[in-house]
């Protein structure tokens, strides 16, 4: 099973937009892999859209997307008229669809992500996969997982949140983390595996919270003092 921190394998893939390996497609930019459950369906069409829609916004967080189901090129080649009609892209001719579909039909993509779920069969009664979400970092190692039913939408709101906090985590090499909530406009807290001295010396506006227990692991490092340090870290 994969985890979290593990460096995905270079699979073979087949989709829309040809033939390629995972670490060609996603080496040197951030990536998410989305899995959904089959072609043709309404919770599937409305999160592809959106996908489209907001595809900008994942590209300027250098972000590549890489969507996958059970079903055959052809067929992902028919529903995409569906989808990009549904996100909002008028024309066919003037506008391509802006990430590739990977066709998964011997479920050996499926198997090695571990996203078969056992309560959702095709017609078959093969199980298909469930909405699993993965984001990846430039070193092509998972960064996250996340796994919803095929009762319940993904949150995209959430995928993005999640990507701006790992990759300010990743500048800053994993000292800094981010609270419960967290958004690019709030205080973040300190890695408790740096040393006191450290935290001083990175974060100079630090604060530790005093805490019943005596312990000192809940620092706060203001907002302004992560964007200055950012800026920094940029130059």
């Amino acid at each position: 099973m994969l985890r979290i921190g593990q460096k995905v394998s270079d699979v073979r893939l087949e989709t829309t937009a040809g033939n390629f390996g995972v670490h060609e497609y996603f080496r040197g930019s951030w990536g998410l892999i989305v899995c959904y459950v089959t072609n043709f369906s309404a919770v599937c069409a409305d999160e592809l859209s959106q996908l489209v829609y907001k595809f900008h916004e994942f590209k300027s967080r250098n972000v590549k997307i890489l969507a996958m189901s059970c079903d055959s090129v052809e067929s992902h080649i028919k529903w995409i008229e569906d989808v990009k009609k549904i996100s909002g892209i008028k024309s066919v001719k003037e506008q391509l669809f802006p990430f590739p579909i990977v066709s998964d039909r011997n479920r050996m993509l499926s198997l090695y992500l571990n996203t078969l779920d056992a309560n959702c069969t095709d017609e078959d009664g093969i199980p298909l996969p469930c909405r699993a979400t993965f984001i990846l970092a430039p070193d092509l190692t998972i960064q996250l997982i996340h796994f919803y039913p095929q009762t319940i939408g993904r949150n995209f709101d959430e995928i993005f949140r999640s990507i701006d906090a790992l990759q300010l985590s990743y500048k800053f090499s994993n000292t800094v983390f981010t609270p419960s909530g967290w958004k690019p406009i709030t205080d973040c807290m300190a890695s408790p595996k740096i040393s006191r001295h450290d935290i001083e010396k990175q974060f100079p506006s630090s604060m530790i919270i005093e805490l019943p227990s005596g312990k000192e692991y809940m620092c706060i490092v203001p907002k302004e003092e992560i964007k200055s340090t950012q800026k920094t870290h940029e130059k």
